[in-house]
């Protein structure tokens, strides 16, 4: 068993090609394949100010004694080296200085051993770099993804929603990690439940501007939702600012699924006070199984297909707003534009469990918690 640094092409492909082979016979649909390859393309500035090291743990082949050809069992992918047992990305960035991330983590199962020396790897990189902590299940930045699945294993999942085989967690609940928890939360069929609140939404309208993104004015609404989220999200857990360039490029892919009324503004008095971010959920144009990629997007565009599931993303309001009954309004406007695409089921992104604010707000309008999600993380 040894360690294999993914910096080459072949090595590249074999730790992608891992990860098909995990989920290729699953119910999920792999939404984090093209950010795995994007981080090795370099294509995203964020990751350029980051030390990363993508790591498997392989088993060697068995050798010939009269040979030094490598030979594999015919039944197992293999790349010429050996069987990759598990792997992730261990990734540090000064942004966020007292952790180092074990990122885009897959195994197979009963693999304790591999995962031990991967978990070890990473607290030997964090130590180099002086990090206190080690923390699984953030990918580089809460905005590209937090939280191991914990729940619903046998469920598919929506859109930019985690998932993974329900032994990973197990690896970690063995070891002395913390676990911090994560919701979400469900409306199974969308009613008049809003309705209760009219009073409220109807002062909202009154008292705020409501404005979808504009994409004929890219650069001013992408930098406004930087400054909102670096705004609103400051002291969330393992948080950091991001940059405009950051959030233009995440907006720019999203963007060629998402409308323009998926990011809707909400303003005081001309001053910014809030977002909401959602978006139907693309994973029902994919198949289990299959890596989301550009025929999805093909079929977005040319075939029209219904989509039953609205994705709130995320949500934001300033702290001057937040007891004013904003996040009811955002929501409420979400509620306006899924009419146009026939969706009848809403689901929330992660929350984490700490954060009682947004828990208190979708729970007082959801049917209740859906899926849960976890990180793990401990001291170095």
């Amino acid at each position: 068993m040894r360690i294999v640094e993914a910096n080459t092409k072949q090595t590249q492909k074999a730790f992608l090609n891992f990860r098909r082979r995990i989920y290729k016979d699953s119910v999920y649909v792999d939404n984090n394949y093209i950010l795995a390859q994007e981080v090795f393309g370099g294509k995203l500035h964020f990751v350029t100010e980051m030390d990363i090291f993508p790591i498997m743990v392989i088993e060697d082949g068995k050798t010939d004694n009269s040979e030094s050809e490598i030979c594999f069992d015919p039944n197992i992918d293999h790349n010429g080296f050996g069987r990759v047992l598990c792997e992730g990305m261990i990734v540090y960035t000064k942004e966020l200085p007292d952790y180092v991330q074990l990122c885009f983590f897959e195994s197979e199962p009963e693999a304790d051993e591999a995962v031990n020396c991967l978990l070890e790897y990473a607290v030997t990189k964090g130590r180099e770099r002086k990090a206190k902590k080690l923390v699984v299940g953030l990918y580089g930045h809460v905005n590209y993804g937090l939280g191991l699945l914990s729940s619903h294993f046998d469920h598919k999942n929506s859109f930019s929603s985690g998932c993974n085989p329900e032994y990973y967690i197990d690896y970690f609940k063995k070891q002395s990690f913390e676990e911090i928890g994560l919701n979400s939360y469900v409306i199974e069929a969308v009613d008049q439940r809003l309705d209760r609140y009219g009073a409220l939404i109807r002062k909202l309208e009154r008292n705020y501007e409501f404005r979808y993104f504009d994409k004929k004015n890219y650069d001013f609404w992408a930098e406004l939702y930087t400054d909102l989220n670096n705004e609103c999200f400051a002291g969330h857990r393992y948080y950091y600012r991001r940059q405009y360039i950051d959030d233009k490029e995440m907006l720019k892919e999203l963007f060629l699924f998402m409308k323009e009324d998926s990011l809707i503004f909400a303003f005081h008095n001309g001053e910014p006070a809030g977002f909401i971010m959602w978006y139907p959920d693309y994973n029902e144009l994919a198949k289990p199984g299959e890596v989301f990629g550009a025929k999805h997007f093909m079929k977005n565009v040319f075939m029209n297909k219904k989509i039953k599931t609205a994705k709130i993303m995320e949500f934001g309001v300033r702290e001057d707003y937040q007891k004013a009954g904003l996040p009811l309004g955002l929501v409420y406007k979400v509620g306006e534009a899924m009419k146009h695409y026939g969706c009848t089921r809403v689901e929330s992104s992660w929350i984490l469990a700490e954060n009682s604010d947004s828990n208190s707000v979708c729970a007082a309008i959801c049917d209740g918690i859906y899926k849960t999600y976890s990180v793990f993380e401990k001291d170095i």
